[in-house]
């Protein structure tokens, strides 16, 4: 992606988000565009593109560059492209321990599980830490631990915003077992955007955390649009419908 192509459209999608749920002109944020299940593009204020389990690269708002970077959190075709990713032109991690420092980005990945603890298939599936516009996004990929280790705990430190499945049959993740529940309680962000999920779950994370929708693929965050308290957050194509059906409020109403 052109340097100057990128800050002029996370530019403008700071700005044309301005007193409609996301920043206020003044604000330096992140850019986030998401594209269902779990694929996440992020934009640091300067415009570097973080790519995250990149399953449909057609559905990318630009091609892939040689400034951008891709994380992949395990090998399972919903989060991995591997054609896309053999061909990557930028930096990337895939399901691996691994670290990325730049002026505007830090990335660091760790261990987890995509079952049950004792993990008995640790490195199944990777988290992925990323520090940008002074805050810590993490993408848990579809971690199914029971509970997270102190050693997870502490590399993943204090979280603003969690990409975490809350239903997976293939994690044996449900609302009757609520182990991903579990897991933001031990984390306590201060947003999480569900990627997996299923009605059952959707019910109960509403009634277990004040909920928000938005309607669009794009939003701009920054540490001011963010609460002090957990909240959840439904993007996608079906954010409108589990809105409107549970009459809840839109992102950034008080």
């Amino acid at each position: 992606m052109n340097t100057i192509f990128a800050f002029l459209m996370v530019s403008t999608l700071l700005f044309s988000l301005a007193g409609c749920g996301g920043l206020k002109s003044s604000d330096m944020g992140v850019a986030l565009y998401y594209e269902e299940n779990a694929q996440v593009e992020l934009f640091s204020p300067p415009g570097t593109r973080v790519l995250i389990d990149i399953a449909n690269p057609y559905a990318l708002l630009n091609p892939a560059g040689a400034n951008d970077i891709l994380l992949t959190t395990h090998s399972h075709g919903d989060h991995l492209n591997t054609s896309f990713a053999d061909s990557f032109p930028g930096k990337q991690i895939r399901i691996e321990k691994g670290s990325i420092q730049q002026a505007d980005v830090n990335i660091q990945s760790i261990q987890g599980s995509h079952n049950s603890t004792p993990p008995p298939d640790q490195g199944s599936n990777y988290i992925y830490i990323v520090d940008m516009g002074s805050m810590r996004f993490v993408h848990f990929g579809d971690l199914g631990q029971d509970s997270l280790t102190p050693e997870q705990l502490t590399a993943i430190g204090k979280v603003d915003v969690a990409f975490m499945q809350l239903a997976n049959s293939y994690s044996s993740m449900d609302v009757t077992n609520k182990k991903g529940f579990n897991l933001m309680d031990q984390v306590k962000p201060r947003l999480i955007i569900p990627t997996h999920i299923d009605e059952s779950a959707t019910q109960y994370a509403i009634q277990k955390w004040p909920a928000y929708y938005w309607d669009q693929k794009s939003l701009a965050l920054s540490p001011a649009s963010l609460g002090s308290e957990t909240r959840i957050l439904f993007l996608g194509d079906l954010s409108k419908a589990v809105g409107k059906a549970n009459n809840l409020p839109l992102w950034g109403s008080k």
